[in-house]
């Protein structure tokens, strides 16, 4: 993608990357290995920075960890680090503040893509894809993809009450893209009035705005639990990953399947 100068559109990235990975039981899951010498907070900007048509990426670091990441990543050309908040939505304000210091003559022509750390497996191409649809949408558009499996409602014992239509439902996904304006008044209202979101889109939702879903792609897993991450080495090429690197809830799948096969022979 190359941008049009006689426009001045100028294209910032956020990656919000100071969670506590508390679903994830071993540690800080972005800084785990991935392929080869990679991990996946370096392996996502990698992908992002790739794309020379960003101006500006931001990557939104824990600040109990800030100056370890930061020596940990080492310096990366057009890439900023900052202290994150305590929530997504304050970690991405942040950076948006970044943005905002930027004193950019044009604001208003001013996208800025968000993208979850733990989202490693997309392609720059993807990813440059992604921006091209939306800049042709010219609205406020998230990667998603619909919902193909059954759905159900389910009470806190863990039975089904009711079974919801799929028919209008989708994933929601990132790259999620946004200009500068809307994204940053919409989460600016949601802090202010301690409404917590989950996405971006959903602040925007809760203000009125318009947005689009773009078809996404299914290998862009976002890493939340030990398998999520042995599929994300897969996908990066570890093809070497056996069967002691899975999890312990894995193994003990397999080895339930197998002894139900054996039971039915």
């Amino acid at each position: 993608m190359t941008k049009n100068s006689e426009n001045n559109i100028k294209f910032m990235c956020i990656i919000p990357a100071a969670g506590k990975s508390s679903r994830f039981k071993k540690g800080n899951k972005l800084f785990e290995y991935i392929y080869e010498n990679e991990d996946v907070l370096s392996r996502t900007i990698k992908n992002i920075t790739d794309i020379k048509d960003f101006d500006e990426v931001f990557v939104g670091l824990n600040p109990k960890d800030i100056n370890f990441s930061k020596a940990y990543l080492g310096n990366i050309d057009n890439v900023t680090f900052y202290a994150g908040g305590e929530s997504r939505q304050k970690t991405v304000l942040n950076g948006l503040d970044c943005v905002k210091k930027l004193d950019i003559d044009d604001i208003d022509n001013t996208w800025v893509i968000i993208h979850d750390a733990a989202r490693p497996s997309i392609s720059s191409q993807d990813i440059i894809e992604f921006m091209v649809t939306v800049l042709k949408l010219n609205k406020s558009s998230i990667m998603a993809i619909p919902v193909s499996d059954t759905i159900k409602k389910v009470d806190k014992n863990n039975n089904i009450i009711k079974t919801n239509s799929r028919d209008e439902m989708w994933l929601a996904q990132t790259p999620q893209m946004f200009r500068f304006g809307i994204l940053y008044n919409s989460l600016k209202h949601c802090v202010s009035n301690k409404i917590n979101v989950t996405d971006e889109s959903q602040a925007i939702e809760i203000l009125g705005h318009e947005c689009a879903v773009v078809r996404g792609k299914p290998y862009n897993i976002k890493i939340t639990e030990d398998i999520d991450l042995n599929h994300a080495r897969a996908l990066a090429g570890d093809l070497s990953i056996s069967m002691n690197n899975f999890s312990e809830e894995c193994i003990a799948r397999s080895k339930s399947y197998k002894e139900e096969e054996e039971s039915n022979d």
